[in-house]
């Protein structure tokens, strides 16, 4: 059985060609932008929520915002209806004063569930642009199926 020799000059070439191809890789990514940063999203970002960046540098005017401030107690959601302007982004923060709480929407379009301990608060919301007028309702159900907590918010 005869013995394959090992050519040096063959490893030198084949490490040869890996450092110039690691290196035709390293040139392409960088021209095509390398570590560009991205941002990451705030702590604010939304499912289904618009963004009001731009790839150019025209203004871009900010997203109308609303706001409601909802507190779970007592098997109660407070206030248990609330109305939103259509074309909005609406934030919904939530409290939940004296046990855990969960929060969602019959509407599967809407489709949160929020899962909120005692003693804490969670923001979330969405765009209203989509929506149509009318009454959405909301409840507790995991955490409270024999209260009846609901409630509903009616977008105009």
């Amino acid at each position: 059985m005869e013995e394959q020799k090992s050519n040096p000059g063959i490893k030198w070439a084949k490490w040869l060609v890996l450092a110039i191809g690691i290196a035709i890789l390293a040139v392409v990514w960088i021209l095509n932008g390398g570590l560009k940063q991205t941002p990451s999203p705030s702590p604010s970002s939304f499912p289904n929520a618009t963004s009001s960046t731009s790839t150019n540098n025209a203004a871009v005017p900010p997203q109308p915002r609303s706001a409601v401030n909802i507190k779970a107690e007592s098997g109660k959601f407070v206030p248990d209806s609330f109305t939103a302007q259509k074309g909005k982004v609406l934030t919904i923060n939530l409290t939940a004063v004296d046990n855990t709480y969960d929060f969602g929407f019959e509407d599967p379009k809407l489709g949160f569930n929020v899962i909120v301990k005692k003693g804490e608060t969670k923001s979330f919301g969405f765009d209203t642009s989509d929506k149509k007028p009318g009454d959405y309702k909301f409840h507790c159900i995991q955490y409270c199926p024999k209260t009846g907590m609901e409630g509903v918010l009616t977008i105009q």
